[in-house]
């Protein structure tokens, strides 16, 4: 097997690749309506337990790399009022369950979660405990901005049980704070982490961001010291997807400042060599944890999965979508409701649920879903086990193996029968592998995914 630095990767570096947190990609959705997915809902399996995504959309200041869908606000009206429409979808989502289904986590995303005041948060989880059967060791996180942590908050954060917290941390050098419009010092990036510690949320994940504008290998040295002396039990390593024909506000981006793919790869490489030699285990294309941490021990048990948060250890796929522009996942379809937060909490108080797009699962769709999931997950597949298990020959995607070749002969990809493994230390690259499975690849036009690098 040849080194990464001999194989002819370049071609594959820099390609169009979905990062598959959903099959298929959003990108291929179309227009869903309410009926459907009330249906959905009202047939959701009621032997197993589920899990809630509630998103909100708000931060103080929008920051020239997100990629997210919320919006910044100075006011706390918007916010408050966001809640009052986030409630009453709570409740028509458990009348048109028509049972009371287990929770077995729960996540706040967002934009920035931690906008909530506590009175509001508790407000949040009055409903969520009215309507659901939370279990006692569900998961409850939330994603936090370094800058808004306080004490007031992470009392109310415990209170409401919440055991795990992901901080947005992105960089820690001042001048590519600076250049991707966050500046957050070290110092209060660290006083956040202690006063998480000191109040029992000591499961922690950070998020870093690489290829960002005037990022060095050097001031990326920097961070990654910064960061292992923090000790999160998580680290989240995201390639950082120019997308200014998707999210406008990255026209702010100095693209002369931004590296070129073959640098993101090489950063990619000098994060995961920085991360495994102090302990940390890569865990699929941009994770990392220390061993004792639950996606750890999931990834060895083989069951760790990837959804529309990225890798996770949730035991199975059904997850339900609040708030503006929330994915959701149930056995017909994946449903997402109305992106924009004004029209979202409209449609609520009108006594209709936002959906607004998704797809409804066909043919082969959750097969071939298997397949990607296995290469995004653990760089392997058989495809004809999978093929068997989900009702196919296992020469059904034999056309799509065939497809391998070029990866094959770059030695990125091996083939033993129908097993298909993925050898790279650039993790990325099993993206456009994964992508010879997709049956809607073919539709695409240009600028519709982020670059692989």
């Amino acid at each position: 097997m040849r080194s990464w630095q001999d194989q002819d990767v370049m071609r594959f570096l820099g390609r169009e690749a979905p990062r598959y947190t959903s099959y298929p990609s959003a990108h291929h959705f179309g227009p869903l309506d309410a009926g459907t997915y009330a249906a959905w809902l009202n047939h959701a399996p009621r032997d197993q337990s589920l899990a809630l995504y509630l998103h909100i959309p708000f931060c103080q200041q929008l920051c020239h790399f997100c990629g997210c869908n919320t919006r910044a606000t100075r006011r706390y009206e918007p916010v408050a009022d966001y809640v009052d429409a986030l409630r009453q979808e709570i409740r028509m989502t458990r009348l048109t369950l028509g049972f009371t289904p287990r929770v077995h986590a729960i996540h706040f995303g967002g934009g920035s979660p931690s906008m909530l005041e506590p009175a509001d948060m508790g407000r949040v989880f009055e409903a969520l405990d009215a309507g659901f059967d939370i279990l006692s060791d569900a998961e409850i996180s939330i994603e936090l901005d370094p800058r808004h942590v306080s004490e007031r908050k992470l009392a109310a954060y415990k209170a409401f049980g919440v055991n795990r917290v992901s901080l947005g941390i992105q960089d820690t050098d001042p001048g590519v704070q600076v250049a991707i419009g966050r500046v957050q010092p070290l110092e209060q990036i660290e006083a956040a982490i202690r006063l998480l510690r000191e109040h029992d949320l000591g499961a922690i994940g950070v998020d870093l961001v690489y290829g960002l504008p005037r990022q060095t290998t050097d001031s990326l040295a920097r961070t990654l010291a910064d960061i292992i002396a923090l000790a999160p039990a998580r680290i989240a390593a995201f390639s950082y997807a120019h997308v200014p024909w998707v999210k406008k506000h990255q026209n702010l981006i100095d693209t002369d400042a931004l590296p070129d793919t073959s640098a993101k790869a090489g950063m990619f490489l000098q994060i995961s060599d920085a991360l495994t030699l102090h302990g940390y285990e890569t865990i699929g294309i941009d994770h990392f944890a220390l061993p004792e941490d639950e996606l750890t021990r999931c990834f060895h048990a083989g069951t760790m999965r990837r959804n529309f948060m990225g890798y996770s250890t949730l035991p199975n796929d059904l997850l339900i979508g609040l708030g503006a522009s929330s994915l959701g996942e149930l056995p017909g379809g994946i449903a997402q409701n109305i992106p924009q937060s004004t029209t979202y909490a409209n449609r609520i108080r009108a006594g209709e649920l936002a959906t607004a797009r998704g797809w409804r699962y066909r043919d082969d769709d959750k097969a071939r879903k298997a397949v990607i999931s296995a290469l995004m997950c653990y760089f392997k597949a058989d495809i004809g086990d999978i093929l068997v298990r989900y009702g196919y020959e296992p020469d059904h995607l034999d056309v799509e193996i065939a497809a391998l070749k070029p990866f094959i002969d770059a030695d990125l990809v091996s083939l033993d029968r129908r097993v298909v493994a993925f050898h790279s230390p650039l993790k990325m690259l099993v993206r456009p592998v994964a992508a010879c499975f997709d049956a809607y690849m073919s539709e695409d036009g240009e600028n519709r995914y982020s670059r692989v690098a």
